[in-house]
């Protein structure tokens, strides 16, 4: 198969997932609650710039996501749609680390798939054109400052998404790339927007049932105390002094 038509292919699933998932065509995604509501046990925490997320499918039944907060708002998002490609859509996926940069089609297949898959998923079609108004749909490099940073800013990802997504439909080039490369966060400033999206949340909190399912493996005798201990020490808990205070 083709490149274009594997780029169609995901994008059409990312479609399909929206409406599985009861997402809709047009807004933007409350990750917080589809994560709690799919079962996705996710934890946030502050790690290495060079390191985006990782995500772990174990036999279709756990899922889970670790996120980056270190990194800007808009680039976790982006990294949780991400991971969803390879915990939801992947065949045969056991586990992945995401890291910036690896996208290239040729060398890494699934990552590009999965980069496709989170742009259309994040920006979808139906919503984006939408948001853009009617006249500057005519010709090709007529969406306006204004219509870009209200996408960037409703769907909640980075101006270059929101450029990449207009390209793929045809409504900008390239040049686009070179006129919104500096001083976004001052632009998004003078348009009345808050800088949320442009920076570190630097959070460390959990979604999901982690520290239950912890426990559940360590009583089971699938895992160790030490690793047990390893487990809920990595989201900065002591399950005995926990529970030596009741």
């Amino acid at each position: 198969m083709s490149k274009k038509l594997i780029t169609q292919d995901i994008a059409y699933k990312a479609e399909r997932f929206r409406e599985s998932y009861g997402l809709g065509k047009f807004a933007a995604i409350d990750f917080d609650r589809f994560l709690l509501k799919t079962n996705v046990i996710t934890v946030y925490k502050p790690l290495s710039d060079d390191f985006s997320g990782m995500s772990i499918r174990y036999h279709d039944t756990y899922r889970f996501m670790l996120i980056n907060s270190k990194q800007i708002l808009s680039r976790q998002r982006f990294t949780i749609a991400h991971e969803l490609y390879h915990l939801f859509v992947q065949e045969n996926f056991h586990s992945h680390t995401c890291t910036p940069g690896n996208s290239d089609y040729a060398s890494h297949p699934e990552e590009y798939k999965a980069d496709v898959f989170a742009s259309n998923l994040l920006l979808p079609e139906n919503g984006v054109l939408q948001i853009i108004p009617e006249q500057e749909k005519h010709k090709k490099n007529n969406i306006t400052r204004e219509s870009i940073f209200k996408t960037h800013q409703y769907f909640g990802v980075s101006v270059k998404a929101v450029i990449m997504r207009l390209r793929e439909l045809n409504l900008v080039d390239n040049s686009y790339f070179d006129t919104y490369s500096s001083e976004l966060k001052s632009t998004a400033i003078k348009l009345g927007y808050n800088t949320k999206l442009y920076e570190s949340t630097g959070e460390s909190y959990v979604i999901g049932d982690y520290a239950s399912l912890a426990r559940q493996l360590y009583e089971s005798g699938k895992i160790s105390e030490s690793h047990y201990l390893e487990l809920m020490n990595a989201i900065g808990l002591d399950p005995y002094k926990n529970h030596n205070a009741k």
